[in-house]
């Protein structure tokens, strides 16, 4: 920044320099001229007072190297020429000076002499026997005087560039001074009260340590998520670990009293009964936790949410499929609500959550209970008069593993990631999720897309 500013004044000084030596050079050439046709008009006065008294050809003594004399006849004839022998001469009443003279007195022009070969100054005056008498001056004088003055221009230029280059240095060192100081005290509440410091760019420290706070607060905040990530991953892992381990221990505990021969034959029936319901359980441990990596890992970017769901379909389809679980323990199931409810989404996610739901309900729903299945155009509710959630639970339940009655969660298998599933998959839908519950009354877990 700080370069920039010094090469702009530098620029800012040039141009200036030139423009000024420019036009300086344009004022004094008119100023020149100027001067040069106030001496012709003065030197031919002096001359014309001369001429009544001097015969013609004493006008010799009056040119000089710069001056040149022609005296010229009402006809436009020669009479005199101070440069040429007048008998060579053209007639001259054509020309503008000597026209403006005959006409009004005097006249003057400047334009280029075939005769000197060079743009001359003319000033023509009429003489009191009729003739005009006119002077020249080569232009060549003005000339010279400006090259003249040439050198001190150039000496002039130079000096002012190198005067502007110092300034550029010494403003654009005192105009970085307050900002560097600003950076360096950013965070100082006194800093905006410093005299030094330019008051426009207050509002714009006022807006960097706004942002700098949020910031922080956003810094904070991931930081505060990774480490609940990372706790959630270590504690998912330990459930992990121990909702398998139990099956595991079971299926070889009865796999080793098969092979030992310490159950007797009357038995084997049973324990294959038990190691055939706990790999049950821990396929069932397995394929939850996949579907919660499916979900996790990808996300929505490969997950197709524009099939057409008809979510009366599916949860139909869900309570066939649980019919018999419900059966078991003499719960009644229903499907309620609005058979017209299609929504753009995931049809086996969709399938899933609805599932989760129910499954979930008729797990913690006692013998003899129902279970409501609500479908309205954009969403599906589940119903049951089980065993409610206390409220230091509610926010919990959604997580992995995550039980409310844990001996109760493993008398009707359940393995913990229910929930956790319908919670990721809504998430994936940018669906909202309402829970109502009261303990020994029943609970009502609504999805709306």
């Amino acid at each position: 920044m700080q370069v920039r500013i010094r090469m702009s004044l530098i620029y800012v000084g040039v141009l200036a320099t030139i423009f000024a030596v420019y036009f300086s050079v344009q004022v004094f050439e008119e100023t020149m001229e100027e001067q040069l046709q106030n001496s012709l008009r003065q030197n031919a006065h002096l001359i014309e007072a001369a001429y009544n008294q001097t015969p013609t050809k004493e006008l010799k003594k009056f040119t000089t190297d710069s001056l040149r004399i022609t005296l010229i006849s009402k006809e436009g004839n020669v009479l005199f020429e101070s440069d040429r022998e007048s008998s060579k001469m053209e007639n001259h009443l054509r020309r503008p000076e000597v026209i403006s003279a005959f006409e009004t007195g005097s006249g003057k022009g400047m334009r280029h002499s075939v005769t000197l070969d060079a743009n001359i100054y003319y000033y023509a005056l009429k003489l009191s026997d009729g003739n005009i008498l006119r002077l020249g001056m080569r232009q060549a004088n003005i000339q010279q005087a400006i090259s003249r003055t040439t050198p001190y221009l150039l000496g002039l230029i130079g000096v002012i560039i190198v005067v502007s280059i110092l300034i550029a240095v010494g403003l654009s060192r005192a105009f970085v001074r307050p900002i560097k100081k600003l950076s360096e005290k950013l965070d100082d509440a006194e800093i905006l009260d410093d005299d030094c410091l330019y008051k426009e760019i207050a509002p714009f420290v006022k807006t960097i340590r706004n942002k700098n706070r949020e910031l922080a607060i956003t810094i904070e905040k991931l930081h505060d998520e990774e480490q609940k990530t990372a706790r959630l991953k270590d504690e998912f892992t330990a459930n992990a670990a121990h909702e398998l381990k139990t099956p595991l221990t079971t299926i070889s505990g009865y796999a080793e009293m098969l092979e030992t021969g310490i159950a007797k034959p009357e038995d084997t029936v049973r324990f294959a009964g038990k190691i055939h319901s706990e790999a049950k359980r821990m396929l069932s441990i397995t394929n939850d936790i996949m579907t919660l990596s499916k979900l996790d890992k990808p996300g929505e970017r490969t997950i197709n949410l524009n099939e057409s769901v008809d979510l009366w379909s599916v949860a139909d389809n869900c309570i066939s499929v649980l019919a018999l679980n419900a059966n078991k323990k003499n719960i009644m199931l229903s499907l309620q609500g609005d058979a017209d409810s299609e929504i753009k989404g995931n049809g086996n996610l969709i399938f899933e959550l609805i599932y989760n739901l129910v499954d979930n309900a008729i797990r913690y729903t006692n013998e003899n209970g129902k279970v409501d299945v609500i479908v309205s155009k954009n969403s599906v509710s589940v119903m049951d008069n089980g065993i409610g959630i206390p409220d230091d639970c509610k926010n919990r339940v959604f997580e992995r593993f995550f039980r409310v009655d844990k001996s109760h969660s493993r008398e009707t298998g359940g393995t913990g990631l229910g929930l956790a599933i319908v919670k990721h998959v809504a998430e994936v839908h940018h669906a909202k999720i309402e829970m109502k519950s009261i303990v020994g009354v029943g609970t009502e877990i609504k999805v709306e897309f």
